[in-house]
């Protein structure tokens, strides 16, 4: 242990001191290097903005078609469906309704034969009773 610190020791001795002080060129110089690489940072940075921008455009643009194309394909189907469902309502009209309208003609028909008959039926009982007045005036005058 006491190797190592002696060592360190004599190897701190061993190092120079750096005393120095920058001048104004020497700033200027760096400054100048940091400009140039800010710059060039910039020129780079802008650049990726302009192709990721292109690049977000493009893709937008492609999904967009894509998303009017499905819309496209959906309205297809609903139409389609549409189209089923009028076919399917006026199927069901048809079904039910020419039934009804069917039974409706006839007891229409059924009302009319009955009121004939009720009217036959009257004039029968009035042809009996003139009958039978008839005959009760025949059997009165023989």
């Amino acid at each position: 242990m006491r190797l190592i610190l002696c060592l360190s020791a004599l190897l701190l001795f061993f190092t120079i001191p750096a005393f120095s002080e920058l001048t104004v060129d020497d700033l200027e110089k760096i400054n100048s290097i940091v400009e140039k690489n800010v710059k060039e940072a910039e020129q780079r940075l802008k650049e990726d903005i302009a192709a990721t921008e292109q690049q977000l455009t493009k893709d937008i643009s492609q999904e967009t078609a894509k998303v009017y194309v499905k819309i496209e394909e959906m309205g297809k189907s609903l139409n389609y469906i549409f189209a089923m469902v009028i076919a399917l309502v006026a199927l069901i009209a048809v079904v039910i309704g020419i039934p009804q309208f069917i039974v409706a003609m006839q007891q229409k028909e059924q009302r009319t034969l009955g009121e004939k008959i009720e009217a036959q039926q009257k004039q029968i009982e009035a042809l009996q009773q003139a009958i039978e007045t008839r005959d009760q005036e025949r059997i009165v005058r023989p």
